[in-house]
Order: structure tokens, then C-alpha cells, then sequence
């Protein structure tokens, strides 16, 4: 026999509080959800700020880069940058193994070719301090070669400050030899300001090195250098006769501190003058006024000479 269980009809009204309980639960979750997004990233256990500044660096063109935000033509100027120093370094190195060679009589010929066909640009500061710390001049004359082949500014500015400066008078003359070589237009502009140093030892060699270079449009900076003015010191402590080096072409001089008498010597550059005769192939030895005067007639126009029709 079949038991019939009755049908219970489930009344809404009674089941209607757990439907809203399940609503409002819904509701719960999705407003969670919702917070979530706008929680700081330290909640959520993320790194703050992170993915939003990687965005919108990113929409910049910036690449993180050695702890810093950087553009790509940035990052490719500081890897150059990075490679030209490593290169520098290197040939630090590289000459002072080739150094080294030169006193080995079965490698000194192959070791002197390597020095003088160097014409890499990084090799500059190791040469220019070989150059400076080098005793013996035939080696001295290769690295002067070395640098004349490299043709860059920073190889013209050593050779420059070669000829004008170095303790070795052969050694300056090399140095200029190799300018007039490449073109002594190159080494004009700082020659010349040499002229107009306090250093009278310095007035000298850049008269040298430009008579040596044989531009004439020098003449006229050597006749303002002919002669220089000095302000001499003695007395009050100071050793007697010690000077200091005024450039004074027109006549006046630098004001002295210390010292109870100062004085001004005229002093007579043997070497400008030297300079002024293998240029003009002319001597009015110490006549300034002649000089100008020469110099002014070298540079009038000829007779008959019409600017409108020239």
C-alpha cells in the first residue's frame, strides 16, 4: 500500500526573507568588489602606485633605466657615454703595455709601429698623458705622431698645448711641425692668446711656435708683443727682484698687492722678434712705430685701386 505524502504548497511569504537576505548579500559582494578597485595599493598588498606610473611614464616615452625614468635617446647617450670611458680606460692599459714593449729589443719595432699608427679618438687622454710624463724624445715624437693622425679636436687641443707649453724644445717643435702639417690655421687662435699672457716664458714659445707655423697674418699681434711690461717687487719681506708678468702692450699695467715698491720693467721678447723677421723677411728690430708703420703699407691698397670697380 502506497502511502501519499500531502503537497505542501511553499507560501512566498514565508520564504521572502531569505530571498532579500540573498539580495542584500548580493549587494554586499558587488559593493566590495567595487571598493576594492580604490583601495590603496598597500591593502591590497600590491606596490603603491606601481602599474599606474609604468602606464603613464610609458605614454611619455620613458623607459625605467639605472633607477630613473628616462627617455631612449637618454638611455642611448648615457650607454655611449658609458662605452667611451670603458674605451679611454682600456687604452690606458693598452699603451702602457706598449710602452713596456719598447724596452723588449724583440718587440720594441712592432711595439713603436703600433704607437705611431694609433688614430683611434679614445686614445687621446692616455696619449696626451704618456706625452706629459714621457723622458725620452724619440717616444715623445710618436705619440706627437699618434695624435697628429688622429685629426679630432681634443687631439689638436694636445697638440697645441704641446707646442706652446712643453718643457722639451724639440719636443714643441714636433708638435708644430705636425700642425703645419694638418694646417696651422687650427692652432692660431690659442697661439695668439698666448701673446697676451702674464707669463713672459709663455709670450716667447707661442712667438716661436707661430714664426715656425709661417702665417703672416700673425705679424701684427707679434709687433702689440714685441715688448712687455713686467711690475717688479722688492722689499717688505718679498725676495729681492721677484716679479710678476703684465701683458702691457699699450702702456699700462696690473695693479700689485703687497709689497712696499713696485716697479714696471720694459722687457724685449727675443723670440717675437725672431718670429716678426721669418715672417716678413724684414728687421726693424725694436722700432714698434716702424713695425706698424711697415705693416700698414703692407696693407694699403695699391695705387689705382678702385673698391667700385674691384
Amino acid at each position: 500500500m502506497i502511502r501519499r505524502h500531502p503537497i505542501r504548497c511553499v507560501s512566498p511569504v514565508r520564504h521572502s526573507v531569505p530571498v532579500r537576505r540573498v539580495v542584500v548579500l548580493w549587494h554586499a559582494i558587488l559593493a566590495a568588489s567595487s571598493v576594492a578597485t580604490v583601495l590603496p595599493a598597500q591593502v591590497l598588498g600590491e606596490e603603491p602606485g606601481k602599474a599606474t606610473q609604468q602606464e603613464l611614464m610609458a605614454a611619455r616615452g620613458m623607459v625605467r633605466h639605472q633607477g630613473g625614468w628616462r627617455t631612449a635617446q637618454e638611455i642611448d647617450l648615457i650607454e655611449r657615454g658609458e662605452r667611451a670611458n670603458l674605451a679611454r680606460k682600456e687604452w690606458i692599459a693598452k699603451l702602457d703595455r706598449l710602452r713596456r714593449r719598447l724596452d723588449q729589443p724583440a718587440e720594441s719595432d712592432a711595439a713603436a709601429e703600433e704607437i705611431r699608427e694609433i688614430a683611434d679618438p679614445f686614445a687621446v687622454p692616455a696619449l696626451a698623458a704618456a706625452l706629459a710624463r714621457e723622458p725620452v724624445l724619440r717616444v715623445r715624437g710618436w705619440y706627437v705622431e699618434s695624435l697628429s693622425r688622429i685629426r679630432s679636436s681634443d687631439a689638436l687641443g694636445v697638440l697645441v698645448a704641446t707646442a706652446l707649453d712643453h718643457a722639451d724644445p724639440e719636443t714643441r717643435i714636433a708638435a708644430v711641425e705636425r700642425l703645419t702639417t694638418i694646417g696651422p690655421h687650427v692652432a692660431l687662435p690659442t697661439l695668439v692668446a698666448a701673446l697676451h699672457s702674464a707669463d713672459n716664458a709663455q709670450v716667447n714659445r707661442a712667438a716661436e711656435a707661430l714664426g715656425r707655423l709661417g702665417v703672416p697674418s700673425v705679424v701684427g699681434p707679434l709687433i702689440d708683443a714685441l715688448e712687455t711690461q713686467h711690475v717688479v717687487v722688492t722689499g717688505g719681506g718679498t725676495p729681492e727682484g721677484s716679479t710678476s708678468a703684465t701683458f702691457t702692450p699699450t702702456g699700462g699695467g696690473l695693479s700689485m698687492g703687497g709689497g712696499p715698491k713696485r716697479s714696471k720693467v720694459t722687457v724685449r721678447n727675443e723670440r717675437v722678434l725672431e718670429a716678426l723677421v721669418a715672417l716678413t723677411g724684414t728687421n726693424l728690430e725694436w722700432d714698434s712705430r716702424a713695425w706698424r708703420a711697415w705693416l700698414a703699407m703692407r696693407q694699403a691698397p695699391p695705387p689705382g685701386f678702385d673698391p667700385r670697380r674691384s
